[in-house]
């Protein structure tokens, strides 16, 4: 390995071990803030350590073909020493003002989203669903009000032809029916 190769592999392994302080500083800010469920820690913390072994032979292999030296670990510790004493304060700030940033634009967006669209479209349902009621009760009226015209003159024939017991249980039916009926609609209220 030439010494250009050797001095690029410990800056790569620098930078990289800046990168796993960034990203494990990021992992315990979202992933284990409050400590629960310790069998999902085992989980996450293995894939998390996977990923970071992988990615630090991804970049190995970039600079150097992937061949492992002593100096790289100690190139790793010296990028992870130097994230913790310089820059790790400075990334929980900024980690934190994103963190806000985010949340207070994805909340603005959804009150925007549930003022200009959620809350106008059912006070639209709602006022369709009343106007049909309307509607289907000033219909079901100018109906019944047709039918009682037309049934006035053969009311004396259908009291004559039909006894008055099974008049009772039809007019019961009904009276059932539209006290159903209006139940049911009180629940859409």
């Amino acid at each position: 390995m030439s010494l250009h190769e050797q001095f690029s592999t410990i800056i790569a392994m620098t930078v990289m071990g800046v990168w796993i302080g960034i990203s494990l500083t990021t992992y315990h800010r979202f992933v284990h803030p409050k400590k629960k469920w310790r069998w999902m820690m085992i989980i996450t913390d293995t894939l998390f350590w996977a990923f970071q072994g992988l990615f630090v032979f991804f970049v190995l292999l970039k600079v150097n073909e992937g061949l492992i030296r002593f100096y790289i670990f100690i190139a790793l510790a010296i990028g992870y020493c130097a994230y913790k004493a310089l820059f790790q304060s400075i990334y929980e700030s900024i980690l934190e003002w994103l963190t806000n940033v985010v949340v207070k634009t994805a909340l603005m967006i959804y009150l925007t989203i549930k003022m200009l669209i959620v809350q106008p479209v059912w006070i639209l349902l709602k006022l369709l669903y009343r106007s049909c009621k309307i509607l289907i009760s000033v219909l079901l009226s100018a109906v019944l009000f047709i039918v009682s015209v037309i049934v006035f003159p053969f009311k004396w024939a259908v009291r004559l032809l039909v006894p008055q017991s099974f008049i009772d249980r039809l007019v019961r039916f009904f009276y059932i029916a539209i006290r159903f009926f209006d139940r049911f609609t009180k629940k859409f209220r």
